[in-house]
């Protein structure tokens, strides 16, 4: 018992050297292409060249930067978004590629990739009064499952697996949502078979996932039933789960299957990239704090309870404030309300209750067993949450320089 104690002391001695420096930081990791705009092309015709090219730069940086705003706010804003003069603009780039160039005398063309400082853009954002989906989705390894007709075997690695080809080759971008699809190569077959998924082997699912550094599993099932054809969609891992529900849709046989397999993976992104931003968005407007006391017995506890912090998208930030044996105690910054902050823990499989002092104690919720089967039909929505008293909690009007909306 001795060297229990001793150990755990340890520990939050670690933990008072790490943890200011790790709850200060990014609330959760960014893709930077939520915040890029490619394909941006410009042709200037101006007084010579250099005129036409410095033109085209400001031209096209002022509509990437369009695109990038309309892409992380609501459709009910976009006339509401700040529109910037160049020299302004300027400040908000990260850096430029520049393909397909050509110039003459008095003409510039070329298309244009611009990256964009993700801090700078949220806070232009939060200084005009607009909601915005502050990060990008955990990235995803899609498992694309092929069924040539309603009572034929499901297929993954064949060669006659043309849904799994069309992923691979797939042209439309995902931006808020990090995709990754297997290359079918003999490790990815040797890892995971179609029989694994179907009987819900998580641990073999998350080894492939691993290896293409994706942290999530959705499974997209193709099925053709003559000129028909119906995708579902439903992930694998439980947090996933919580974050995407299981979707599925129909679609005709069009000009040829390739077409139509096109066609069904553009549905599937854009559904993925629809529903991360209506679940994500934020109005950071107001800020409100908590001080929360986390009960932790080691390093790897606490690891797992950051971790699921970080997917929380109206956490903006957080802070140690103090550790003594078996507890750390945090302030916690967060947008909108008590309710929503509640709810989103919850999905993430963490308990955030109330004390008699008006403390709250946040606790890790033992995960259950999540291998839902592949063929199992309909629709499955996420419980809901049950609704509680709400406790008052500190608010905050924020300010440019208010350590709640740092990112």
């Amino acid at each position: 018992m001795k060297v229990k104690k001793m150990y755990f002391l340890a520990v939050v001695t670690v933990l008072q050297f790490l943890l200011p420096s790790v709850c200060n930081a990014q609330a959760a990791p960014i893709d930077t292409k939520m915040f890029s705009a490619s394909g941006i092309q410009v042709d200037v015709t101006a007084k010579n060249a250099a005129a036409a090219r410095e033109q085209a730069m400001q031209e096209g940086q002022k509509r990437a930067l369009m695109v990038v705003m309309e892409r992380i706010t609501p459709d009910y804003v976009i006339e509401q978004l700040p529109e910037l003069v160049p020299d302004d603009i300027v400040n908000f780039v990260q850096d430029i590629s520049v393909l397909n160039e050509k110039t003459s005398s008095v003409r510039y063309m070329a298309t244009l990739e611009v990256r964009f400082n993700p801090d700078a853009v949220r806070e232009l954002l939060r200084q005009n009064g607009l909601p915005y989906v502050r990060t990008s989705g955990k990235p995803l390894l899609i498992l694309p499952i092929y069924k040539r007709s309603f009572y034929a075997s499901p297929i993954l690695w064949e060669e006659e697996n043309a849904w799994l080809r069309s992923w691979i080759n797939r042209s439309v971008e995902s931006h808020m949502v990090p995709l990754f699809v297997p290359m079918g190569e003999l490790s990815d077959l040797q890892t995971l078979t179609v029989e694994q998924i179907l009987n819900g082997d998580l641990v073999a699912a998350q080894a492939l996932a691993k290896r293409y550094e994706a942290e999530g599993i959705l499974i997209v099932e193709l099925i053709r039933n003559g000129q028909t054809f119906t995708v579902k969609a439903r992930a694998m891992d439980e947090l996933t789960a919580s974050e995407i529900p299981n979707f599925s849709f129909s679609l005709p046989l069009t000009k040829n299957t390739a077409t139509t397999f096109a066609r069904a993976v553009k549905k599937v992104v854009e559904h993925l990239e629809s529903v991360w931003k209506s679940e994500q968005m934020v109005q950071f407007n107001e800020a409100a704090s908590l001080v929360a006391l986390v009960p932790v017995t080691n390093l790897e506890q606490w690891e797992k309870i950051k971790a699921r912090l970080d997917r929380i998208p109206i956490i903006s930030s957080y802070y140690l404030q103090a550790a003594r044996a078996g507890v750390l105690q945090l302030t916690v910054f967060f947008a909108e309300n008590l309710e929503r902050l509640q709810k989103e823990m919850s999905k993430r499989r963490l308990s955030l209750t109330v004390l008699p002092s008006g403390v709250f104690k946040l606790t890790e919720i033992e995960s259950t067993s999540y291998l839902p089967s592949v063929h199992q039909k309909g629709n499955l929505s996420i419980e809901a949450e049950n609704k509680t008293m709400m406790p008052t909690v500190e608010k905050h009007h924020q300010t440019k320089t208010s350590p709640e909306i740092a990112h």
